[in-house]
């Protein structure tokens, strides 16, 4: 039987005007929101504070969820995953900048109707949600 496993992430949907602040991702090359995996046990709101303070040293003064975005997938390792992605919308103060470099070394402020790719399906659905955009 093949392993399965559910990763659950949080992800912060944080605009100013008609643009969408996204992150560009080390590992992945593609444009993604600001955000990350919650811990066993940790409350997913308590989550994206950490991640987005983390990627982008932005701090989270309040969120609501916005969406849901979830995809099955195997990365080729023999596990099969479900990734489970909470998007928040986030008011945030500070100036967006790379605070973890080993996952995000840039973070620019896109229009909707511009976004760079390659871009994740969360970011798109997220632009998608906040008006126009890729669905």
């Amino acid at each position: 039987m093949r392993t399965r496993r559910t990763r659950v992430g949080v992800f912060a949907v944080i605009c100013d005007g008609a643009r969408l602040l996204l992150a560009h991702q080390v590992g992945s090359g593609r444009w993604s929101l600001p955000g990350g995996g919650v811990h066993f046990g940790e409350p997913p709101a308590e989550a994206l504070i950490r991640e987005v303070d983390e990627e982008v040293g932005l701090q989270v003064v309040r969120a609501e969820i916005l969406g849901v975005h979830d995809n099955v997938y195997d990365p080729g390792d023999g596990v099969q995953r479900h990734g489970v992605r909470l998007l928040y919308s986030a008011h945030v103060e500070g100036v967006p900048e790379p605070r973890s470099p080993h996952e995000v070394d840039e973070v620019r402020f896109f229009s909707v109707d511009d976004l760079p790719a390659p871009l994740t399906e969360w970011a798109a659905r997220a632009a998608h949600l906040i008006g126009t955009g890729p669905r």
